[in-house]
């Protein structure tokens, strides 16, 4: 006799206590069911960090210049422009790194005397990239909008199909039924007083 199939999953089974919890009786009388736990009030830690609470009177993306980081780019209202412009500054930057790395790794900066041009060129680099990532975080909103957008007018669409082919199925009904009483009036014979 061959042994019994074993069965595997890829997520460990649950608890029992959590089985136990939602049996069919407990939902039926919503007795024991675990609640969640209220919102977090105040400073907490998410992944090692601690974050302070969500303050709804701030903007969700705060400026550059409250995170005390450079802005680089000139007008936030031509996002396609701007954002071309700061991929070929980085574009050129990073030649510009490629070349000073083949000449020599520790040339000192002109600028400044503690850093050497390939990590003035790093931290000009990272400006860019962070810049880059704000513009991009600033058009999340409207991207947000846009699919939503897109999303209902997906629904306006599918629901203009089906009550076509309501309106089409309810015409052939009465359709149906105009020449089944048309025909029922044929073989019914006609009382005379």
């Amino acid at each position: 006799m061959d042994p019994p199939p074993i069965l595997s999953s890829a997520f460990p089974l649950p608890p029992m206590g959590y089985i136990e919890l939602f049996s069919d009786d407990n939902i039926r009388q919503n007795e024991r069911i675990l609640q969640p736990p209220p919102p977090i009030e105040g400073p907490y830690e998410l992944f090692g960090a601690y974050v302070s609470g969500i303050d709804h009177s701030e903007p969700i993306i705060r400026p550059l210049a409250d995170l005390q980081i450079q802005r680089v780019y000139m007008r936030p209202d031509d996002y396609k422009g701007e954002l071309k412009k700061l991929c070929f500054a980085i574009l050129t930057n990073y030649l510009d790194l490629l070349q000073i790395v083949s000449r020599s790794t520790l040339t000192p900066s002109p600028d400044s005397g503690n850093t050497t041009l390939r990590e003035q060129k790093l931290n000009e680099i990272e400006l860019l990239f962070i810049n880059i990532h704000h513009l991009i975080n600033e058009l999340r909103p409207h991207q947000a909008r846009e699919t939503l957008r897109v999303i209902l007018e997906e629904q306006k669409q599918q629901r203009e199909k089906t009550s076509e082919k309501l309106y089409s199925f309810l015409n052939r009904i009465v359709d149906v039924l105009n020449s089944a009483v048309y025909s029922l009036n044929d073989l019914v014979p006609k009382v005379s007083n």
